[in-house]
Protein backbone atom coordinates (compact mmCIF):
# COMPACT_ATOMS: atom_id res chain seq x y z
CA UNK A 1 0.00 0.00 0.00
CA UNK A 2 1.66 3.72 -0.91
CA UNK A 3 2.17 5.54 2.03
CA UNK A 4 -1.10 7.88 2.68
CA UNK A 5 0.06 11.78 3.76
CA UNK A 6 -2.43 13.64 6.24
CA UNK A 7 -4.54 15.60 4.12
CA UNK A 8 -5.57 13.35 1.80
CA UNK A 9 -9.32 13.25 1.70
CA UNK A 10 -11.33 9.25 2.85
CA UNK A 11 -13.24 8.36 -0.02
CA UNK A 12 -16.42 9.12 1.09
CA UNK A 13 -17.61 5.52 -0.16
CA UNK A 14 -15.56 3.75 2.04
CA UNK A 15 -17.66 3.46 4.87
CA UNK A 16 -21.40 3.33 3.24
CA UNK A 17 -21.31 -0.72 4.47
CA UNK A 18 -23.29 -2.92 6.07
CA UNK A 19 -23.31 -2.44 9.65
CA UNK A 20 -24.40 -5.29 12.51
CA UNK A 21 -27.75 -5.08 13.53
CA UNK A 22 -28.34 -2.28 11.55
CA UNK A 23 -28.51 -2.75 7.44
CA UNK A 24 -26.36 -0.91 4.80
CA UNK A 25 -25.71 2.38 6.20
CA UNK A 26 -23.40 5.64 5.85
CA UNK A 27 -21.60 5.00 8.95
CA UNK A 28 -21.06 8.90 8.74
CA UNK A 29 -17.79 9.93 8.78
CA UNK A 30 -18.25 13.33 9.59
CA UNK A 31 -19.82 12.20 12.67
CA UNK A 32 -17.26 9.95 13.51
CA UNK A 33 -14.29 12.10 13.60
CA UNK A 34 -16.11 15.08 14.56
CA UNK A 35 -15.61 13.50 18.43
CA UNK A 36 -11.82 13.26 17.60
CA UNK A 37 -10.73 10.40 15.02
CA UNK A 38 -11.34 6.99 13.48
CA UNK A 39 -10.00 3.92 13.62
CA UNK A 40 -10.77 1.51 10.50
CA UNK A 41 -8.99 -2.04 11.31
CA UNK A 42 -9.33 -4.21 7.46
CA UNK A 43 -9.66 -7.45 8.41
CA UNK A 44 -10.53 -11.29 6.78
CA UNK A 45 -11.99 -14.28 8.89
CA UNK A 46 -9.44 -16.78 7.07
CA UNK A 47 -6.96 -14.63 7.87
CA UNK A 48 -4.98 -15.76 11.26
CA UNK A 49 -3.35 -12.26 11.05
CA UNK A 50 -6.43 -10.42 11.47
CA UNK A 51 -7.68 -12.59 14.14
CA UNK A 52 -4.65 -11.38 16.04
CA UNK A 53 -5.29 -8.05 15.61
CA UNK A 54 -8.64 -9.12 16.59
CA UNK A 55 -7.87 -10.35 19.57
CA UNK A 56 -5.33 -7.89 20.80
CA UNK A 57 -7.15 -4.44 19.73
CA UNK A 58 -10.89 -5.72 20.95
CA UNK A 59 -10.77 -5.65 24.26
CA UNK A 60 -8.95 -1.81 24.14
CA UNK A 61 -11.87 -0.51 21.74
CA UNK A 62 -14.94 0.08 23.91
CA UNK A 63 -12.11 2.56 25.90
CA UNK A 64 -11.27 4.40 23.44
CA UNK A 65 -14.64 4.57 22.07
CA UNK A 66 -15.29 6.72 25.82
CA UNK A 67 -12.00 8.84 24.74
CA UNK A 68 -13.39 9.88 21.28
CA UNK A 69 -11.76 7.72 18.93
CA UNK A 70 -14.50 5.32 16.83
CA UNK A 71 -13.36 1.87 16.05
CA UNK A 72 -14.55 -0.06 13.11
CA UNK A 73 -13.84 -3.64 12.14
CA UNK A 74 -14.26 -3.39 8.64
CA UNK A 75 -14.53 -7.64 7.51
CA UNK A 76 -14.05 -9.06 3.86
CA UNK A 77 -16.71 -10.93 4.47
CA UNK A 78 -20.49 -11.70 4.75
CA UNK A 79 -21.57 -9.61 7.94
CA UNK A 80 -22.96 -12.41 9.73
CA UNK A 81 -19.62 -13.86 9.19
CA UNK A 82 -17.79 -11.04 10.61
CA UNK A 83 -20.35 -10.41 13.05
CA UNK A 84 -19.75 -13.65 14.73
CA UNK A 85 -15.60 -13.47 14.37
CA UNK A 86 -15.63 -10.25 15.66
CA UNK A 87 -17.78 -11.92 19.37
CA UNK A 88 -15.19 -15.03 18.90
CA UNK A 89 -12.18 -12.35 19.12
CA UNK A 90 -13.71 -9.87 21.92
CA UNK A 91 -13.85 -6.69 19.52
CA UNK A 92 -15.90 -4.24 21.22
CA UNK A 93 -16.24 -1.61 18.55
CA UNK A 94 -18.61 -1.31 15.43
CA UNK A 95 -18.44 -4.04 12.64
CA UNK A 96 -18.78 -3.56 9.32
CA UNK A 97 -18.42 -5.47 6.12
CA UNK A 98 -18.44 -5.68 2.46
CA UNK A 99 -19.44 -7.92 -0.34
CA UNK A 100 -17.51 -8.48 -3.69
CA UNK A 101 -15.76 -6.84 -5.62
CA UNK A 102 -14.94 -5.04 -2.58
CA UNK A 103 -15.09 -1.44 -3.07
CA UNK A 104 -14.37 -0.30 0.15
CA UNK A 105 -10.74 -1.67 0.51
CA UNK A 106 -10.14 -0.80 -3.19
CA UNK A 107 -10.94 2.77 -2.03
CA UNK A 108 -8.00 2.57 0.56
CA UNK A 109 -5.75 0.59 -2.07
CA UNK A 110 -5.37 -2.22 0.59
CA UNK A 111 -2.97 -5.05 -0.96
CA UNK A 112 -3.16 -6.81 2.77
CA UNK A 113 -5.07 -7.75 5.70
CA UNK A 114 -5.10 -6.41 8.90
CA UNK A 115 -4.47 -3.09 7.45
CA UNK A 116 -5.48 -0.05 10.30
CA UNK A 117 -6.52 3.06 8.91
CA UNK A 118 -6.42 6.24 11.52
CA UNK A 119 -8.41 9.00 10.06
CA UNK A 120 -8.52 12.46 11.82
CA UNK A 121 -10.99 15.28 12.35
CA UNK A 122 -10.90 16.69 8.79
CA UNK A 123 -11.46 13.29 7.31
CA UNK A 124 -8.12 13.00 6.47
CA UNK A 125 -5.91 10.08 6.55
CA UNK A 126 -3.47 10.03 9.11
CA UNK A 127 -1.38 6.82 9.00
CA UNK A 128 -1.38 3.44 7.90
CA UNK A 129 -0.10 0.27 9.61
CA UNK A 130 -0.17 -3.10 7.51
CA UNK A 131 -0.21 -6.14 9.02
CA UNK A 132 0.42 -6.79 12.57
CA UNK A 133 3.09 -4.29 13.58
CA UNK A 134 2.80 -3.35 17.62
CA UNK A 135 5.75 -0.62 17.58
CA UNK A 136 3.32 1.23 14.43
CA UNK A 137 0.71 0.74 16.21
CA UNK A 138 1.87 2.25 19.11
CA UNK A 139 2.91 5.03 17.65
CA UNK A 140 -0.40 5.24 15.90
CA UNK A 141 -2.07 5.68 18.71
CA UNK A 142 0.02 8.44 19.99
CA UNK A 143 -1.16 10.13 16.90
CA UNK A 144 -4.78 9.22 17.90
CA UNK A 145 -4.04 10.70 21.68
CA UNK A 146 -2.87 13.82 19.88
CA UNK A 147 -6.52 14.35 17.91
CA UNK A 148 -8.99 12.81 21.24
CA UNK A 149 -7.11 14.91 23.77
CA UNK A 150 -6.99 11.77 26.23
CA UNK A 151 -4.16 8.80 27.09
CA UNK A 152 -5.24 5.79 25.55
CA UNK A 153 -4.42 2.11 26.24
CA UNK A 154 -2.11 0.23 23.86
CA UNK A 155 -1.66 -3.10 22.74
CA UNK A 156 1.07 -5.12 25.08
CA UNK A 157 4.14 -6.13 23.98
CA UNK A 158 3.43 -9.80 23.20
CA UNK A 159 4.95 -11.51 21.29
CA UNK A 160 4.94 -11.62 18.08
CA UNK A 161 5.67 -7.71 17.92
CA UNK A 162 5.56 -7.78 14.32
CA UNK A 163 3.76 -10.28 11.75
CA UNK A 164 2.71 -10.47 7.95
CA UNK A 165 -1.00 -10.10 6.88
CA UNK A 166 -2.57 -11.96 4.05
CA UNK A 167 -3.86 -11.13 0.63
CA UNK A 168 -6.75 -9.05 0.52
CA UNK A 169 -9.19 -9.55 -1.60
CA UNK A 170 -9.78 -6.24 -2.98
CA UNK A 171 -5.87 -6.74 -4.55
CA UNK A 172 -7.34 -9.60 -6.58
CA UNK A 173 -6.84 -9.44 -10.22
CA UNK A 174 -9.27 -7.34 -11.41
CA UNK A 175 -11.25 -10.30 -13.59
CA UNK A 176 -10.92 -12.95 -10.45
CA UNK A 177 -12.84 -9.80 -8.45
CA UNK A 178 -15.30 -9.36 -11.19
CA UNK A 179 -15.92 -13.41 -11.43
CA UNK A 180 -16.05 -13.10 -7.54
CA UNK A 181 -18.98 -10.58 -7.66
CA UNK A 182 -20.46 -12.28 -10.70
CA UNK A 183 -21.22 -15.36 -8.59
CA UNK A 184 -18.23 -17.39 -10.14
CA UNK A 185 -14.45 -17.60 -9.66
CA UNK A 186 -11.54 -19.79 -10.59
CA UNK A 187 -10.90 -21.20 -7.26
CA UNK A 188 -7.48 -22.62 -7.71
CA UNK A 189 -6.31 -18.83 -9.11
CA UNK A 190 -8.02 -17.26 -6.00
CA UNK A 191 -5.92 -19.23 -3.63
CA UNK A 192 -2.68 -18.20 -5.35
CA UNK A 193 -3.83 -14.61 -5.40
CA UNK A 194 -5.17 -15.12 -1.40
CA UNK A 195 -1.26 -16.46 -0.62
CA UNK A 196 -2.72 -19.83 0.70
CA UNK A 197 -0.41 -22.14 -1.02
CA UNK A 198 3.15 -23.66 -0.86
CA UNK A 199 3.89 -22.44 -4.72
CA UNK A 200 1.79 -25.83 -5.80
CA UNK A 201 -2.56 -25.84 -6.54
CA UNK A 202 -4.18 -26.53 -3.14
CA UNK A 203 -7.78 -27.46 -2.60
CA UNK A 204 -10.01 -24.40 -1.52
CA UNK A 205 -11.16 -24.77 2.22
CA UNK A 206 -14.62 -24.37 1.87
CA UNK A 207 -17.13 -24.53 4.88
CA UNK A 208 -18.73 -27.87 3.89
CA UNK A 209 -14.79 -29.42 3.22
CA UNK A 210 -13.37 -27.99 6.66
CA UNK A 211 -16.61 -29.58 8.13
CA UNK A 212 -16.13 -32.66 6.45
CA UNK A 213 -12.36 -32.94 7.51
CA UNK A 214 -13.30 -31.95 11.43
CA UNK A 215 -15.88 -35.07 11.64
CA UNK A 216 -18.04 -33.44 14.12
CA UNK A 217 -14.97 -32.45 16.50
CA UNK A 218 -14.56 -29.09 18.11
CA UNK A 219 -13.16 -26.91 15.64
CA UNK A 220 -12.40 -24.51 18.47
CA UNK A 221 -10.54 -26.56 20.03
CA UNK A 222 -6.97 -24.82 20.61
CA UNK A 223 -3.69 -26.94 20.19
CA UNK A 224 -1.42 -24.17 20.71
CA UNK A 225 0.44 -21.29 19.54
CA UNK A 226 2.43 -21.83 15.55
CA UNK A 227 5.79 -20.59 15.70
CA UNK A 228 7.34 -19.00 14.42
CA UNK A 229 4.53 -15.82 14.26
CA UNK A 230 2.56 -17.37 17.84
CA UNK A 231 -0.32 -17.34 15.81
CA UNK A 232 -2.92 -19.98 17.49
CA UNK A 233 -3.49 -23.45 16.02
CA UNK A 234 -7.44 -24.02 16.55
CA UNK A 235 -8.50 -27.54 15.09
CA UNK A 236 -10.38 -25.90 12.77
CA UNK A 237 -7.10 -23.96 11.18
CA UNK A 238 -5.58 -27.42 11.10
CA UNK A 239 -8.63 -29.15 9.57
CA UNK A 240 -8.36 -26.20 6.83
CA UNK A 241 -4.39 -26.86 6.08
CA UNK A 242 -5.61 -29.84 5.85
CA UNK A 243 -7.88 -29.40 2.99
CA UNK A 244 -5.85 -26.99 1.14
CA UNK A 245 -2.70 -30.10 1.31
CA UNK A 246 -5.26 -32.54 -0.43
CA UNK A 247 -6.66 -34.94 2.70
CA UNK A 248 -9.13 -37.11 2.80
CA UNK A 249 -10.30 -36.98 6.40
CA UNK A 250 -9.60 -40.75 6.97
CA UNK A 251 -6.11 -38.50 7.50
CA UNK A 252 -7.21 -36.43 9.74
CA UNK A 253 -6.34 -38.44 13.01
CA UNK A 254 -2.54 -38.74 12.00
CA UNK A 255 -2.27 -34.59 10.65
CA UNK A 256 -3.86 -33.88 14.05
CA UNK A 257 -1.25 -35.52 16.06
CA UNK A 258 1.47 -34.48 14.15
CA UNK A 259 0.33 -30.96 14.70
CA UNK A 260 0.32 -31.75 18.28
CA UNK A 261 4.39 -33.35 17.86
CA UNK A 262 5.42 -29.95 16.39
CA UNK A 263 3.82 -27.42 18.99
CA UNK A 264 5.10 -29.53 21.89
CA UNK A 265 7.94 -27.08 22.85
CA UNK A 266 10.78 -29.64 22.92
CA UNK A 267 10.44 -29.93 19.77
CA UNK A 268 11.60 -26.49 18.89
CA UNK A 269 9.54 -25.45 16.02
CA UNK A 270 10.46 -21.95 16.01
CA UNK A 271 13.96 -22.92 15.99
CA UNK A 272 13.67 -25.14 12.79
CA UNK A 273 10.99 -22.58 11.23
CA UNK A 274 13.29 -19.54 11.08
CA UNK A 275 16.98 -20.91 10.43
CA UNK A 276 18.71 -20.62 7.15
CA UNK A 277 19.36 -24.62 7.76
CA UNK A 278 17.46 -26.27 4.82
CA UNK A 279 16.16 -28.75 7.67
CA UNK A 280 12.21 -29.52 7.63
CA UNK A 281 10.04 -32.24 9.78
CA UNK A 282 9.74 -35.91 9.13
CA UNK A 283 6.35 -37.37 10.27
CA UNK A 284 7.23 -41.06 10.61
CA UNK A 285 4.05 -42.78 11.40
CA UNK A 286 3.66 -46.55 13.05
CA UNK A 287 0.74 -48.89 13.68
CA UNK A 288 -2.45 -50.15 12.46
CA UNK A 289 -3.32 -46.42 11.23
CA UNK A 290 -0.55 -46.67 8.19
CA UNK A 291 -2.58 -49.79 6.26
CA UNK A 292 -6.22 -48.22 7.64
CA UNK A 293 -5.43 -44.90 5.23
CA UNK A 294 -3.17 -46.20 2.61
CA UNK A 295 0.34 -44.76 3.89
CA UNK A 296 3.02 -46.09 1.75
CA UNK A 297 6.23 -47.48 3.10
CA UNK A 298 7.43 -49.37 0.42
CA UNK A 299 8.62 -48.80 -3.44
CA UNK A 300 9.65 -44.85 -3.28
CA UNK A 301 8.88 -44.53 0.21
CA UNK A 302 10.58 -41.49 0.18
CA UNK A 303 9.06 -39.98 -2.97
CA UNK A 304 5.75 -39.16 -4.51
CA UNK A 305 3.24 -40.87 -6.34
CA UNK A 306 0.93 -41.85 -2.43
CA UNK A 307 -1.77 -39.44 -1.55
CA UNK A 308 -0.99 -40.18 2.39
CA UNK A 309 2.18 -39.97 2.24
CA UNK A 310 2.14 -36.09 0.25
CA UNK A 311 -0.57 -34.79 1.95
CA UNK A 312 -0.21 -35.87 5.24
CA UNK A 313 3.19 -34.22 5.39
CA UNK A 314 1.84 -30.88 3.32
CA UNK A 315 -0.72 -30.40 5.87
CA UNK A 316 1.94 -30.15 8.52
CA UNK A 317 4.19 -27.94 6.41
CA UNK A 318 0.71 -25.24 5.34
CA UNK A 319 0.21 -25.09 8.85
CA UNK A 320 3.76 -23.77 9.79
CA UNK A 321 3.86 -21.30 6.68
CA UNK A 322 0.51 -20.08 6.53
CA UNK A 323 -0.51 -20.10 10.62
CA UNK A 324 2.60 -20.28 11.65
CA UNK A 325 3.94 -17.83 9.18
CA UNK A 326 7.05 -19.66 8.22
CA UNK A 327 6.94 -19.01 4.59
CA UNK A 328 10.32 -18.88 2.76
CA UNK A 329 11.76 -15.70 2.11
CA UNK A 330 9.93 -14.23 5.08
CA UNK A 331 9.83 -15.45 8.09
CA UNK A 332 11.46 -18.94 6.89
CA UNK A 333 14.84 -17.97 6.22
CA UNK A 334 16.14 -21.21 4.99
CA UNK A 335 19.24 -20.74 2.36
CA UNK A 336 18.22 -23.58 0.55
CA UNK A 337 15.42 -25.43 1.82
CA UNK A 338 14.44 -28.62 0.60
CA UNK A 339 11.75 -30.58 -1.31
CA UNK A 340 10.88 -32.89 1.98
CA UNK A 341 9.67 -28.82 3.31
CA UNK A 342 6.82 -29.03 0.88
CA UNK A 343 5.25 -32.92 2.49
CA UNK A 344 7.68 -35.03 4.58
CA UNK A 345 5.85 -38.31 5.95
CA UNK A 346 6.98 -41.74 6.03
CA UNK A 347 5.40 -44.86 6.86
CA UNK A 348 7.80 -48.02 8.47
CA UNK A 349 7.51 -51.09 7.07
CA UNK A 350 7.42 -52.96 10.33
CA UNK A 351 6.39 -56.56 8.66
CA UNK A 352 9.56 -55.90 6.86
CA UNK A 353 11.69 -55.10 9.56
CA UNK A 354 13.65 -57.21 11.80
CA UNK A 355 13.63 -54.71 14.31
CA UNK A 356 11.65 -53.16 17.23
CA UNK A 357 9.49 -50.61 15.49
CA UNK A 358 10.32 -47.02 15.88
CA UNK A 359 7.36 -46.41 18.51
CA UNK A 360 8.19 -49.61 20.10
CA UNK A 361 11.41 -48.18 20.84
CA UNK A 362 10.02 -44.84 22.04
CA UNK A 363 7.96 -46.67 24.81
CA UNK A 364 4.56 -47.46 23.06
CA UNK A 365 2.28 -50.74 22.83
CA UNK A 366 3.03 -52.07 18.93
CA UNK A 367 -0.56 -52.57 18.32
CA UNK A 368 -1.26 -48.46 19.13
CA UNK A 369 -1.00 -45.96 16.00
CA UNK A 370 2.20 -43.27 16.69
CA UNK A 371 3.13 -40.36 14.62
CA UNK A 372 6.76 -39.36 15.94
CA UNK A 373 8.15 -36.30 14.62
CA UNK A 374 11.93 -35.39 14.04
CA UNK A 375 14.02 -32.58 12.58
CA UNK A 376 15.59 -33.70 9.09
CA UNK A 377 17.49 -32.62 6.37
CA UNK A 378 16.98 -34.10 2.68
CA UNK A 379 17.59 -37.76 2.16
CA UNK A 380 21.32 -38.81 1.08
CA UNK A 381 21.16 -41.89 -0.72
CA UNK A 382 23.02 -44.88 -0.04
CA UNK A 383 24.03 -47.33 -2.34
CA UNK A 384 25.80 -50.86 -0.90
CA UNK A 385 25.41 -54.05 -3.81
CA UNK A 386 28.53 -55.60 -2.51
CA UNK A 387 28.93 -55.80 0.91
CA UNK A 388 28.69 -59.26 2.52
CA UNK A 389 28.73 -59.29 6.32
CA UNK A 390 26.41 -57.00 8.53
CA UNK A 391 29.68 -55.27 9.20
CA UNK A 392 30.51 -54.31 6.24
CA UNK A 393 27.41 -53.14 5.17
CA UNK A 394 26.72 -51.03 8.50
CA UNK A 395 30.54 -49.27 8.42
CA UNK A 396 29.32 -48.02 4.62
CA UNK A 397 25.98 -46.43 5.91
CA UNK A 398 28.08 -45.33 8.67
CA UNK A 399 30.64 -43.48 6.68
CA UNK A 400 27.87 -42.37 4.19
CA UNK A 401 26.41 -40.28 7.14
CA UNK A 402 29.90 -39.01 8.13
CA UNK A 403 29.61 -35.84 5.41
CA UNK A 404 25.67 -35.04 6.37
CA UNK A 405 25.66 -31.46 7.99
CA UNK A 406 29.36 -30.92 7.56
CA UNK A 407 32.62 -32.84 7.11
CA UNK A 408 34.16 -31.63 10.20
CA UNK A 409 31.73 -30.71 12.41
CA UNK A 410 31.86 -33.74 14.87
CA UNK A 411 30.04 -34.57 17.27
CA UNK A 412 26.76 -34.10 16.39
CA UNK A 413 23.94 -33.57 19.61
CA UNK A 414 20.90 -34.41 16.91
CA UNK A 415 19.75 -37.23 15.09
CA UNK A 416 20.65 -38.58 11.66
CA UNK A 417 17.39 -40.75 10.49
CA UNK A 418 18.84 -43.73 8.64
CA UNK A 419 15.78 -45.33 6.78
CA UNK A 420 17.51 -48.90 5.93
CA UNK A 421 15.82 -50.64 2.65
CA UNK A 422 14.18 -54.51 2.70
CA UNK A 423 17.50 -55.88 1.23
CA UNK A 424 20.12 -53.87 3.32
CA UNK A 425 17.58 -54.99 6.58
CA UNK A 426 17.46 -58.97 5.09
CA UNK A 427 21.44 -58.75 5.69
CA UNK A 428 20.97 -57.66 9.33
CA UNK A 429 18.20 -60.37 10.21
CA UNK A 430 20.20 -63.36 8.67
CA UNK A 431 22.91 -62.37 11.41
CA UNK A 432 20.52 -61.74 13.83
CA UNK A 433 21.58 -58.36 14.49
CA UNK A 434 19.57 -56.06 16.82
CA UNK A 435 19.04 -52.26 16.37
CA UNK A 436 20.78 -51.45 18.91
CA UNK A 437 23.55 -53.79 17.47
CA UNK A 438 23.68 -51.71 14.47
CA UNK A 439 23.70 -48.52 16.21
CA UNK A 440 26.37 -49.22 18.12
CA UNK A 441 28.11 -50.58 15.50
CA UNK A 442 27.84 -47.56 13.11
CA UNK A 443 28.64 -45.16 16.51
CA UNK A 444 31.87 -47.33 16.99
CA UNK A 445 32.69 -47.61 13.22
CA UNK A 446 32.89 -43.84 12.75
CA UNK A 447 35.24 -41.44 13.94
CA UNK A 448 38.19 -39.75 13.01
CA UNK A 449 41.59 -38.10 14.82
CA UNK A 450 41.06 -33.97 15.84
CA UNK A 451 43.98 -33.36 14.10
CA UNK A 452 41.39 -33.96 11.27
CA UNK A 453 38.48 -32.26 12.01
CA UNK A 454 40.47 -29.21 12.32
CA UNK A 455 40.61 -28.21 8.78
CA UNK A 456 37.55 -25.21 8.51
CA UNK A 457 34.75 -24.98 10.37
CA UNK A 458 34.63 -27.41 13.84
CA UNK A 459 33.35 -27.86 17.31
CA UNK A 460 34.90 -26.87 20.34
CA UNK A 461 35.45 -30.07 21.24
CA UNK A 462 37.51 -30.48 18.69
CA UNK A 463 39.75 -27.67 19.39
CA UNK A 464 40.01 -29.03 23.35
CA UNK A 465 41.61 -32.55 22.17
CA UNK A 466 44.38 -33.51 21.78
CA UNK A 467 45.82 -33.77 17.43
CA UNK A 468 45.40 -38.15 18.36
CA UNK A 469 41.88 -38.31 20.39
CA UNK A 470 39.34 -39.85 18.26
CA UNK A 471 36.25 -38.11 17.86
CA UNK A 472 33.11 -39.55 16.80
CA UNK A 473 30.63 -38.31 14.46
CA UNK A 474 27.59 -38.40 17.07
CA UNK A 475 27.86 -37.54 20.34
CA UNK A 476 25.85 -41.07 21.87
CA UNK A 477 24.76 -43.81 19.74
CA UNK A 478 20.80 -42.51 20.83
CA UNK A 479 21.48 -40.05 18.06
CA UNK A 480 21.42 -42.60 15.13
CA UNK A 481 17.40 -43.40 14.20
CA UNK A 482 16.59 -46.11 13.21
CA UNK A 483 13.33 -47.08 10.32
CA UNK A 484 13.07 -49.83 7.96
CA UNK A 485 10.89 -48.86 4.31
CA UNK A 486 11.64 -49.17 0.82
CA UNK A 487 11.24 -51.06 -2.37
CA UNK A 488 11.78 -55.42 -2.13
CA UNK A 489 14.41 -54.94 -4.99
CA UNK A 490 17.41 -52.53 -5.01
CA UNK A 491 20.38 -52.09 -2.38
CA UNK A 492 19.96 -48.41 -1.88
CA UNK A 493 18.84 -47.10 1.62
CA UNK A 494 19.17 -43.73 2.39
CA UNK A 495 20.41 -41.33 5.75
CA UNK A 496 18.53 -38.00 6.72
CA UNK A 497 20.80 -35.52 8.10
CA UNK A 498 20.40 -33.80 11.19
CA UNK A 499 18.89 -30.76 12.55
CA UNK A 500 21.89 -29.28 14.57
CA UNK A 501 22.17 -26.51 17.15
CA UNK A 502 18.37 -26.42 18.19
CA UNK A 503 18.07 -28.14 20.66
CA UNK A 504 15.17 -29.94 19.70
CA UNK A 505 13.75 -33.31 21.08
CA UNK A 506 11.75 -36.18 19.13
CA UNK A 507 8.54 -35.81 19.85
CA UNK A 508 6.03 -39.18 19.75
CA UNK A 509 2.49 -38.87 19.99
CA UNK A 510 -0.31 -41.69 19.58
CA UNK A 511 -2.96 -41.06 16.88
CA UNK A 512 -6.91 -40.66 18.76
Amino acid sequence: MPECQAGVTTPRRALELEVHGIGTVDLGLADLTRRGAVLLVFVSEECPTSAMALRRLGPLCRGWEEKGLSTVAIFEDPLEVGARVARRFGWTGTVAAEDPPYETSRAYNLDSVPTSVLIGRDKALVEVVVGWDQPALVRLLGRAEEMVGSKLDVPSETEPLAKPGCSSKAALDPRLAAAVAAGGTDEIEEMFARGWTDGLPVVPPTRARVDAMLAGRDGSLVLGAVPPSGAVATLERVAACAVLAGCLPSYFPVVMAAARAALDPRFNLHGQAVTTQPAGQLIVVNGPIREAIGLNSGMGALGPGWRANMTIGRALRLLVSLTGGGMPGKLDRSTLGHSGKIGFCLAEDEETSPFEPLHVERGFDAGKSVVTLIGADAPLSVSDHRSRTPEDLAWVLGWAAASTWSTNWWPLEEPSVFVICPEHAAMFREARWSKDRLRNYIFDAVHKPARELRRGETTPSVHAAGDLAEIPKWRTPESIVIVVAGGEAGRYSAVLGPCTGMGFEIISKEVD
